[in-house]
């Protein structure tokens, strides 16, 4: 594995992430290649070895991972032990290495099965709804604070 760990993500993409509809084994996966990818998404890690990890049994984690190629977020195409991150979910070093992997001519990215657009209504089964819940509870109300106009734009270093 690489020596550098890869700390930029795009954050837009995981916004829609949940519009994914991951089972939470699915997630779980996803959560241990992400933290084990090198810049760029590449993932060297062995199914069987995610499985231990997890405290999951093979076949199990097979369907997630099943589930994760058909939803586009890792490659249809793997070599044995080895996963590929979708270009647009993967860490990079920074936003340039970012940019320029994806403007790289031998970069291919591939569609996502899941909508990336808008934002998910709440899922019947939660818990939460149709209930009081209130994610801030104040018993005075608190202070009303309108959102900001727009969202800070992201600039190149150098």
């Amino acid at each position: 594995m690489s020596g550098t760990i890869p700390g930029f993500h795009n954050p837009e993409i995981f916004e829609v992430l949940p519009n994914a509809c991951l089972s939470p084994t699915a997630r779980d996966v996803f959560d241990v290649l992400t933290a084990r990818q090198e810049p760029g998404g590449l993932v060297r890690i062995r199914q069987q070895e995610i499985a231990e990890r997890l405290g999951l049994t093979q076949p199990v984690v097979s369907r997630a991972i099943g589930q994760l190629r058909d939803k586009g977020i890792i490659s249809e195409r793997q070599r044995r032990g080895a996963v590929l991150i979708h270009p647009l979910l993967a860490g990079y070093e920074s936003l340039p290495h970012m940019v320029n992997h994806l403007k790289a001519p031998d970069t291919f990215v591939w569609p996502l099965n899941f909508p990336t657009s808008g934002i998910r209504p709440p899922r019947t089964g939660d818990a939460r709804t149709g209930t009081a819940f209130d994610p801030d509870p104040d018993p005075d109300g608190g202070e009303h604070v309108s959102a900001p106009d727009s969202r800070p734009t992201l600039r190149l270093a150098g």
